[in-house]
C-alpha cells in the first residue's frame, strides 16, 4: 500500500506540473477568463451526451463475455466498468483494470484469466476503433499541415492493431497441447476478437461508444464563444483530437492521463486553428466533465456492491 500511495502521489504531481506549464504558457489569467466565458447550459448538455456512452459501454462489454460463455447483467457490468475506470482515474498505469477482474472474480466467480481476456479484447476494439476515427479524420482534413508526430502515432497504432490480429488468427490456426490459464487467455481473446460475427458487433459497438465521447468534446467545444468557429473542420477536428488524445493514454504517466491528455488535445486543436486558450479550456473541462461522471457512478456502484475504495485500491 506504501509503494502505491507513493506512486500515486508523484504521479499526481507530475499531472499537476503538466497542467500547470500549460496553463503558464498560455497565460493562467487568460485560461481563466476563457473558462468563465463557457456556456452552463452546454456544459450540463456534454455531461447528458457523455452519459449515453454509459448503457453502451455495458452492452458491448456484455457482448465481449458472451463470447466467452459468460452473461452477466447489464447494470453489474456498468457498474464494474464504473469501478475500474474511477480506480484509472486515481491510479496511474491503468492499474484500476485489475479492479474489474477483481470484481468479476469475486462477486460473480469469474476466472481471473477469463477477467482479464475480456479486458485485453475491450482494449483491443477500443484502439481499433479510435485509429479509424482518426485516419478518417486526417482524411477529413487533407491540406491542414500536422507535426509528423500525430501520423506517427496513428500509423504505429494502425500496424500494431494489424499485427495483433493477423498472431491472434495464426493462433487459432495452430494447434497446440499447452494448457493452462495462460492458453485460456490466448484462446479466449482470439476467438472474441477473430470471430466474424463478434468482430462486427463489437467494432460497430466501440464505434457508437468513441462517437458520444467525441460529441461530448464537441458540445463542450461550442460552449465557449467562437469555440469551432475558428477552424475550418470543426467536426473532423475533434474527432482527431479525441482519437489522438486517447490513443496517448494507452501508456499513461499519471494517473487518468491527466495533463497529457489535455497537452495532447490543445496541440491538435491549434493545429487546425482553434486559439490555444480555448483549447486548452475546452480540454480542462471535457476531461473535467467525463472523469467526474466516470467517478460519480463509480462512487454510486461502490455503495450499491456495499464496497469501499481503500478495499479495491488494495487489492491493486
Amino acid at each position: 500500500m506504501q509503494i502505491t500511495s507513493r506512486k500515486i502521489v508523484i504521479t499526481s504531481l507530475l499531472a499537476i506540473a503538466i497542467l500547470a506549464s500549460i496553463a503558464y504558457l498560455i497565460g493562467v489569467g487568460d485560461l481563466a477568463s476563457t473558462l468563465r466565458t463557457a456556456s452552463p447550459a452546454l456544459v450540463a448538455l456534454s455531461v447528458l451526451v457523455y452519459l449515453i456512452s454509459w448503457p453502451l459501454r455495458g452492452v458491448r462489454y456484455q457482448q465481449i463475455l458472451i463470447s466467452m460463455d459468460q452473461r452477466e447483467n447489464l447494470s453489474f457490468l456498468v457498474g464494474c466498468i464504473s469501478l475500474s475506470q474511477s480506480a484509472n482515474v486515481i491510479l496511474p498505469a491503468r492499474l484500476g483494470d485489475v479492479t474489474r477482474a477483481y470484481l468479476l472474480k469475486k462477486m460473480r466467480g469469474i476466472p481471473f484469466a477469463t477477467a482479464l481476456s475480456s479486458l485485453a479484447v475491450e482494449r483491443i476494439f477500443d484502439v481499433l476503433a479510435i485509429t479509424a476515427i482518426s485516419i478518417l479524420a486526417i482524411w477529413g482534413m487533407r491540406g491542414v499541415l500536422f507535426d509528423r508526430w500525430v501520423t506517427d502515432i496513428i500509423i504505429t497504432a494502425g500496424v500494431a492493431t494489424l499485427v495483433v490480429f493477423v498472431l491472434l488468427i495464426l493462433f487459432l490456426k495452430v494447434r497446440t497441447t499447452i494448457g493452462g490459464a495462460a492458453m485460456r487467455f490466448l484462446r479466449e481473446i482470439a476467438h472474441a476478437s477473430t470471430n466474424p460475427r463478434a468482430f462486427v458487433t463489437l467494432f460497430a459497438g466501440s464505434l457508437a461508444i468513441w462517437f458520444f465521447d467525441i460529441l461530448t468534446c464537441f458540445v463542450i467545444l461550442n460552449a465557449f464563444s467562437g469555440g469551432g468557429g475558428a477552424s475550418s473542420h470543426p467536426v473532423a477536428l475533434v474527432f482527431l483530437a479525441i482519437a489522438i488524445g486517447n490513443l496517448a493514454k494507452i501508456f499513461p504517466i499519471t494517473p487518468g492521463a491527466i495533463g497529457t491528455y489535455e497537452g495532447v488535445l490543445t496541440l491538435i486543436f491549434s493545429f487546425g486553428g482553434i486559439d490555444p486558450g480555448i483549447g486548452f479550456a475546452t480540454a480542462l473541462l471535457d476531461h473535467a466533465v467525463k472523469n467526474s461522471v466516470t467517478l460519480v457512478l463509480g462512487s454510486a456502484y461502490l455503495s450499491h456492491f456495499g464496497l469501499s475504495w481503500t478495499r479495491l485500491v488494495e487489492q491493486e
